[in-house]
């Protein structure tokens, strides 16, 4: 687990702080308390799961709603915090792979949020991440899998997602 932790680290580390206007593309309570929460916290290294766990203000809702920039900037930071066994509410994997299964990945965006499908929407957040940060997600989402044992929702993310994504930029490096 060490070596997948520095390997996140690694795969991360030129990741430019988002800016604090572009944390989330979202409007409302949790956006602007995610807001709030994440502003100027430009070092995600040295965020401690404590925070990182309910942030913003409870709700434990920060990864749903951090904008694609904010997203690859601070999943690291989730990533290692629940390789730590430190996380009770956020959960990465989920993030990660809920959208980009045929089911959940099938459901429409209202126009109003730019149409489409939330599996367009998760592939176009998750096409910002290089090949290496594929390579670790990928890897950890294996590691969540073993600890899981049986999770439907992981095994179809990285059937019909990571691991054919993580074969293709392996190809154009």
């Amino acid at each position: 687990m060490t070596d997948l932790i520095d390997r996140i680290r690694a795969a991360f580390a030129n990741v430019p702080y988002p800016g604090d206007d572009r944390l989330t593309d979202s409007f409302g309570d949790e956006p602007d308390a995610l807001r709030a929460a994440f502003a100027g916290r430009t070092d995600w290294t040295t965020l401690e799961p404590e925070f990182l766990d309910p942030a913003p203000d409870d709700w434990g809702s920060a990864l749903s709603f951090f904008s694609a920039e904010a997203l690859q900037f601070y999943l690291p930071a989730y990533l290692i915090a629940d390789l730590g066994g430190h996380l009770d509410t956020a959960d990465p994997s989920f993030r990660l792979c809920l959208f980009v299964t045929p089911q959940g990945g099938a459901r429409r965006l209202a126009k109003f949020y730019g149409g489409g499908t939330l599996g367009d929407h998760a592939r176009s957040e998750f096409a910002r991440f290089s090949p290496g940060q594929v390579a670790v997600i990928v890897d950890y989402l294996w590691w969540k899998l073993d600890q899981d044992g049986y999770n439907p929702t992981i095994e179809q993310a990285l059937e019909h997602y990571w691991l054919p994504r993580a074969a293709e930029t392996e190809v154009d490096e």
